[in-house]
């Protein structure tokens, strides 16, 4: 059962955890239940097909569904499996391009950190990932996020040196990668460097232990409840979105 009740707010990385704990339920003999969000939230939670995700690995929940759906490409990418590097061309190309109006260099690093990133799931976690973006015009923020349900960055780097869940993000912050030499480990440091020069924020989390970043420098935390995986996001200022919401989500339904 996962219960969302209590969220006062609902973006990209709720996305990809719920699909990630919906996938690892199914990875385990079981199912999960969602439930808890109404309004706004259910609609913008069925509009980035968080309910399509749950059906697929055999679970439920009382979101709405046939809603109308407006062409918003440009502007969100709904919760996505990330089964091969490849995956990841379509969030990469997503925030370059909300990216670019405001600095093309670094619209062009921020795309390789995050092909880089997608493909760490792949190779590392030991299972699939998701991903999911959105651009909010009314904060002129995009969010992006990934997330799986894999080993967790603990028992990738165990093997260099991590004792604990926050040494692990440290680490992995810092650019160790259970594969040494050149083209590992970049992905997650240059995310930071670009997204902080952008004036926005990461957040990496694992196990017990949440890092979020920026160019102020990090910030550590202690989950209230583990995450079995590893859960990645991003936010940057970005100029308006083509498209108007006339609700607080992106909900035509």
């Amino acid at each position: 059962m996962l219960d969302l009740r209590g969220l006062s707010w609902l973006d990209p990385l709720h996305l990809v955890g719920a699909a990630a704990i919906a996938q690892r339920a199914a990875a385990c003999g079981s199912r999960l239940r969602l439930s808890g969000l109404r309004g706004n939230q259910a609609g913008y939670a069925s509009r980035m097909h968080l309910g399509a995700i749950v059906d697929h690995f055999g679970g439920s929940h009382d979101l709405p569904v046939n809603g109308r759906e407006l062409d918003r490409s440009d502007s969100l990418l709904e919760v996505t499996e990330l089964a091969t590097a490849g995956d990841v061309r379509h969030l990469s190309a997503l925030v370059h391009d909300r990216v670019a109006d405001h600095d093309a260099e670094i619209a062009h690093a921020l795309h390789t950190a995050l092909a880089e990133i997608g493909a760490n799931v792949c190779d590392h976690s030991g299972t699939v990932g998701f991903m999911a973006a959105q651009t909010l015009p009314s904060q002129g923020v995009l969010r992006f996020a990934v997330a799986d349900a894999g080993v967790g960055l603990l028992g990738t780097l165990a093997s260099q040196g991590a004792e604990d869940d926050r040494m692990a993000i440290t680490m992995a912050l810092s650019g160790t990668s259970r594969r040494q030499g050149p083209g590992h480990g970049t992905g997650l440091p240059t995310a930071v460097t670009v997204v902080s020069r952008l004036g926005g924020e990461v957040l990496l989390a694992s196990g017990s232990e949440v890092t979020t970043a920026n160019a102020r420098g990090r910030r550590h935390a202690e989950l209230a409840s583990g995450f079995a995986g590893t859960m990645f996001e991003g936010w940057v200022p970005v100029t308006a979105a083509r498209h108007g919401s006339p609700t607080l989500y992106d909900w035509a339904g």
